[in-house]
């Protein structure tokens, strides 16, 4: 008995040509695309199957972090737009943009610094509270602000979670040893402030987001109200803007790292010694 085989065939030639479709689109318009730009010659099902096969073969890589999704072809990740983009074992790999190094090739004298700071801790006895602090029935927490070398704010939340939130824009932390013991001796003033000894020593707190910077020399005069921004795709972002109340540039980079602030610190002060791109 003589087997058809003409349906299979019919499926594996219309697989094969969603595949020659795809990239023959990919490649025209030379720019990434997301499934309805590849048209309504196959099905919506059809084309994120084929799709599939073809990022895990390597032939397309998926951007990370997008919706709706796009996809582009493995030789355009050397393009700038592209710098997040990686490639390993076949396979599209998401790398981070190394902001830090960023900061660092800028040819501004200042140091790097850090500001805007937001760390957080667990603790589960909150019944510590006492007077000054205030709640909020909507957010279910305990909030209050010290001042202190810097203005705190820390907000307490039912879960057991502490928010311990530092503004400070206008005098950042410097990168180095200096800026590490002023901060330490600042977390040092808030748990003291907290009077309980549940808290936890505070290197072992996580920086739950920071903005690291780097400013100008000042400028003569003043300068022109600007604000440009970029992001990867990690949510971590970068700007440029006039900080009026120094008189200077600043470039900055928003981060959220959920690392202990000493962890944090001390890869970034073994740099120099063990340089690793990527772990900020």
């Amino acid at each position: 008995m003589k087997i058809d085989n003409s349906v299979n065939d019919k499926k594996n030639d219309k697989r094969v040509s969603c595949s020659k479709h795809i990239l023959k689109l990919l490649k025209k318009a030379n720019q990434p695309l997301n499934y309805p730009d590849f048209g309504d010659n196959f099905s919506y099902g059809s084309l994120r199957n084929v799709m599939s096969k073809l990022v895990t073969r390597g032939k397309v890589i998926k951007l990370p972090k997008e919706y709706p999704t796009r996809f582009i072809l493995p030789l355009w990740a050397h393009r700038p737009e592209y710098y997040f983009v990686q490639r390993r074992n076949k396979k599209g790999r998401v790398g981070r943009f190394d902001f830090l190094s960023y900061l660092e090739s800028l040819s501004w004298e200042s140091v790097l610094g850090v500001h805007d700071l937001r760390l957080c801790f667990m603790v589960y006895q909150l019944h510590w509270f006492k007077d000054g602090w205030t709640f909020c029935k909507r957010s279910r927490s305990y909030s209050r602000r010290f001042v202190l070398s810097y203005p705190v704010s820390v907000q307490c939340f039912d879960t057991g979670t502490v928010m311990v939130s530092i503004k400070c824009s206008s005098r950042p932390f410097s990168l180095d040893l200096d800026g590490l013991i002023a901060l330490t001796h600042l977390l040092g003033e808030v748990r003291e402030s907290l009077h309980a000894a549940c808290v936890p020593d505070p290197d072992s707190w996580l920086v739950v987001q920071w903005h690291l910077n780097r400013d100008s020399e000042k400028l003569q005069g003043g300068g022109v109200d600007m604000y440009l921004t970029f992001r990867d795709f990690f949510l971590d972002s970068a700007q440029f803007y006039y900080k009026s109340q120094l008189g200077k540039v600043r470039s900055e980079v928003s981060q959220n790292p959920k690392r202990s602030i000493r962890d944090l610190f001390e890869s970034i002060l073994s740099r120099d010694v063990n340089p690793k791109k990527g772990d900020f």
